[in-house]
């Protein structure tokens, strides 16, 4: 029952304070807004197929990347539950 509960709070955090912090930090913005000159030069020279097949890898890898981030998050919390409970 307490990895449920767990689980279900580090989710909620992971979406909503991650994602507001992500939107104010400039450093992240800058490295999206470079992420998205390049991409534009690039599929400015690829043709039809060259184009999906990218798209369709740049999608399977940002959701690879988006569930390592999440569960790294929520290692980060348990360990921090399991030392709080440790040092209580």
């Amino acid at each position: 029952m307490d990895n449920e509960i767990l689980e279900m709070v580090t989710q909620c955090l992971t979406e909503s304070r991650l994602n507001r912090i992500m939107c104010s930090d400039e450093e992240y913005q800058a490295s999206k807004m470079h992420e998205k000159v390049a991409y534009d030069k690039l599929i400015e020279i690829l043709n039809k197929q060259q184009k999906e097949l990218l798209d369709n890898f740049i999608a399977a890898e940002s959701e690879t990347g988006a569930n390592a981030e999440r569960l790294i998050y929520q290692q980060g919390m348990r360990e921090l539950y399991a030392l709080l409970m440790a040092l209580a």
